[in-house]
């Protein structure tokens, strides 16, 4: 499809490239700077620690503010057109894509999660044809499969105008097995089946389909994966702050930093200037009214004013390797979690190319054929065009573009000028890449600081240490 279609080489996932961040941005076309929606664990003053995988725990964070915007699926829902999502990931990523669904604007269907999440706003009739396939399994791959059955009765039975499919694979095999492991190729395997199924349900109907396919992020092999929760005490209490007065959720490749409201900003700024010299650490990124020299404001990345930012984006030291195809070695990440948790093969949420980079493919008969792009590309622009190609309409409000380039009935649109800077602070750097009014973090280098393996043994990496805070213990899925 890559080589019949429009594929585009700079594609890159919204940042930090982590799975929930990604699908609320691609169900709305917003950054996640004005949905709130950060990535898959966060935390609120009021609420505390929250997983986005869990619908109810994302219920509660747009319950606060968070997500106001509404989905793709809501907004053709009130135009008279039909969307049915259906999600292979975790019931909250499957919410997050049509939130909607719960007031009646689309259609959702989830092969993992509790029971209560499977049907939301589901006819009747692809109901009764999806519960003909019997009870959800619960191996990974089985799941895949029945998510896959169920999207080709929605096909068949309803035929919706926007049909959005996620898979959990290969992200699952890759986190528990690393990227070049037989399960993850079998997965990969497994994924594109996937697509060739579902796309030609959809010409056995005689119906025209338009294909876009994408990920929510790249990956990383793990180098290490240091417990980091004592360790972040232990900074907090060194820069003077009182127990409790720095709260980290761990993000496969990255930790969110959230300071206690009311912080004086010099605390805030001491911290952030002690992690950035953390061996572990890779670009560290801050609020831009405190962000002091080694780290990258905020702004670099996020674009908005949600209050659900986190204070700071610690991303995970890397290999300074350039990743660029398949045919090369992965490249490495550490990955960072809670004391006491789980480590795991493969990591994403770092700022490496690798992690950031996505693929982007179109095609069907509204795309040019045979064409690749150089211009960048993310998720909120392919809401915004898909959108598009449903309505015939512009989206409003929103922060993605419609990727006009790749039309095919548009053969007079002027090239788009790209333009590429780096930014460094320290000895760490981030690449930003910018078509007209649109930004995209493209990767980034961390510092050349002495690596865990090769560290002095009596300084440590994440020494247990006792805790009076609930810390977020969990791990990426």
């Amino acid at each position: 499809m890559a080589d019949e279609g429009c594929s585009y080489d700079h594609a890159v996932a919204a940042f930090p490239a982590l799975t929930r961040t990604n699908a609320a941005t691609l169900a709305t076309g917003c950054h996640p700077g004005r949905t709130g929606v950060f990535g898959n664990r966060v935390w609120h003053p009021e609420l505390g620690h929250l997983n986005t995988a869990v619908a109810d725990d994302v219920r509660r964070l747009r319950g606060a503010g968070a997500m106001p915007q509404a989905s793709v699926a809501e907004r053709l829902s009130r135009s008279g057109r039909s969307t049915v999502v259906v999600g292979n990931g975790s019931a909250g990523c499957t919410y997050l894509l049509n939130p909607g669904s719960d007031a009646g604007h689309g259609a959702r269907i989830a092969s993992v999660g509790p029971e209560h999440e499977v049907h939301r706003c589901v006819p009747s009739d692809v109901r009764a044809a999806i519960e003909e396939l019997g009870p959800r399994p619960a191996s990974d791959d089985e799941a895949l499969e029945w998510a896959v059955a169920a999207g080709v009765v929605s096909i068949t039975t309803r035929a919706p105008d926007l049909l959005i499919f996620w898979s959990g694979q290969p992200d699952t095999a890759h986190h528990a097995t690393g990227l070049t492991s037989t399960t993850s190729t079998e997965a990969i395997r497994r994924t594109d089946r996937a697509v060739r199924t579902l796309h030609t349900a959809v010409l056995d109907t005689g119906r025209e389909c338009n294909l876009i396919l994408t990920a929510d992020h790249g990956f990383c092999e793990t180098i290490e994966s240091p417990e980091l929760t004592g360790t972040l005490d232990r900074i907090a209490e060194r820069s003077g702050l009182p127990p409790n007065g720095f709260v980290p959720t761990f993000n496969s490749g990255a930790v969110f930093g959230y300071f206690e409201p009311g912080t004086a900003p010099r605390l805030r700024a001491d911290m952030t200037a002690r992690i950035v010299q953390e061996p572990w650490a890779g670009p560290v990124f801050c609020a831009d009214a405190h962000c002091p020299d080694g780290a990258f404001p905020l702004s670099l990345a996020v674009s908005g004013d949600s209050p659900f930012t986190p204070d700071l984006v610690i991303t995970m030291r890397t290999e300074p390797t350039d990743q660029c195809g398949p045919a090369d070695p992965p490249a490495r990440a550490l990955h960072a979690r809670a004391d006491g948790t789980q480590p795991y093969s493969g990591v994403h949420g770092t700022v490496h190319p690798a992690d950031m980079r996505i693929p982007l493919i179109l095609h069907g008969p509204a795309f040019k054929t045979r064409t690749r792009r150089d211009e960048p590309a993310g998720p909120a622009d392919i809401a915004a065009t898909a959108y598009t190609l449903v309505t015939g309409a512009p989206l409003d409000d929103v922060d993605g573009r419609v990727l006009t380039e790749s039309l095919r009935d548009v053969t007079d649109a002027p090239g788009l000028l790209v333009e590429e800077r780096t930014i460094r602070r320290g000895d760490a750097s981030v690449s930003v890449r910018r078509t007209g009014s649109h930004s995209y973090l493209v990767g980034g280098v961390s510092g050349h600081r002495t690596p865990p393996e090769h560290r002095d043994p009596a300084q440590g990496l994440a020494e247990p240490a006792a805790s009076g805070r609930q810390a977020d213990s969990g791990n990426e899925e």
